[in-house]
């Protein structure tokens, strides 16, 4: 009886390790099933996205603009500077200011001790006096009969040459006093009290300056032009000056002169643009940003990175309603890095590729990632 049951209790073990082995296995079969299929899918997806072709970034060609900006770098610089020299030789007597003094027009900024033209002046003075008594003396005796009236004339043409003498050295005295031009600011000092002051008149002379003074009150900001955007910039062209290190300086105004000439070596065309600074919110001698609208250039433009350069010939691909590729040659306007503004070779509302690496050749397919 105890065998009996021993017989069956391993039947019974048997039997459950067999059903186990057969359900594990089913298990297994179901799970590599499964694995082929994904395997066979994603084999079957990427045949697929190889047939596509490889992803590519695209941008649309934009239609012109007629209004373009044109970012230059440019140079704050005083509306007005002027370094003053005396005109008289003496010794600097008094300074009356320093770096950094505001000044007003015609006030008295140095004075300079001449003792040479003090007695210059005195005997011109004295000389002037004598001779006009002797004038007016010899007219009344002329009146009277009592001297001829040639002798008369001779007096007085005495007189007034005396007299002229007399205006030249008070004019030249007058220069030892030295003013301010306009209204503005000491921005450089030379010389010292007790100085020797050299006539700068006398180009032989190394003359020593006294003061420099500018005009910060206003700006002239000196933009140079790319002879090929020189023809889109005039007087009255708009102009936005801001400062790289300081961008919420934005002052607004417009190009009031140009040069009319390109320079030589740089081959730029040189344009100015005034600004009033009271202020004082651009230190001059600053670096500025300068933006320009200029006048369009009624090309299409696209991003530069759509540019292809092979050997001497610029291209684009062009990514057709299909999604292949078409190269094409083009004529480049402009390039700023950025963008290019394009003379012919495509037109607005084309795709482009961006980037697009050598492995993809004439007419192949793509898959585009619109760039916005």
């Amino acid at each position: 009886m105890t065998e009996l049951r021993r017989s069956r209790s391993g039947r019974r073990l048997f039997v459950g390790g067999v059903v186990s082995m057969v359900a594990s296995v089913a298990i297994v079969a179901g799970l590599l099933a499964r694995k082929v299929s994904l395997v066979r899918a994603e084999g079957r997806a990427r045949a697929t996205d190889v047939a596509a072709g490889p992803h590519v970034r695209v941008a649309r060609v934009t239609a012109p603009q007629d209004i373009q900006t044109l970012t230059l770098l440019g140079e704050a610089r005083p509306y007005a500077a002027v370094t003053l020299y005396a005109k008289v030789s003496g010794y600097l007597r008094r300074i009356l200011v320093d770096k950094g003094d505001a000044v007003g027009m015609g006030q008295v900024l140095a004075v300079i001790e001449s003792p040479e033209l003090d007695q210059q002046y005195e005997a011109a003075l004295a000389d002037a006096r004598n001779k006009r008594v002797n004038a007016d003396r010899f007219r009344g005796l002329a009146k009277q009969n009592a001297s001829s009236a040639q002798e008369a004339e001779r007096y007085e043409t005495d007189a007034a040459v005396a007299e002229a003498n007399l205006k030249a050295i008070e004019t030249l005295k007058s220069y030892e006093v030295i003013r301010a031009p306009f209204t503005g600011r000491v921005t450089a000092r030379y010389a010292d009290p007790g100085a020797l002051m050299q006539n700068a008149t006398n180009a032989q002379t190394g003359a020593l300056p006294v003061l420099t003074v500018s005009e910060t009150g206003r700006l002239r900001v000196y933009a140079y032009v790319d002879q090929q955007d020189a023809p889109l910039v005039g007087v009255g062209t708009p102009a936005e000056i801001t400062l790289p290190d300081r961008p919420e300086v934005r002052l607004a105004s417009r190009v009031t002169r140009v040069s009319g000439l390109l320079d030589p070596r740089t081959r730029t065309l040189l344009a100015e643009v005034d600004l009033e600074n009271r202020g004082g919110a651009i230190v001059p001698g600053s670096y500025v940003t300068v933006k320009l609208a200029a006048k369009g250039r009624g090309y299409p433009e696209l991003p530069a990175g759509a540019l292809i350069v092979r050997g001497d010939t610029t291209l684009v691909a062009v990514v057709d309603s299909s999604d292949r590729v078409a190269f094409r040659r083009v004529v480049v306007a402009r390039d700023d890095g950025q963008s290019a503004h394009i003379a012919g070779g495509v037109a607005p509302g084309e795709r482009v590729a961006l980037n697009l690496g050598e492995s993809v050749a004439e007419g192949a397919r793509v898959q585009p990632v619109e760039q916005h």
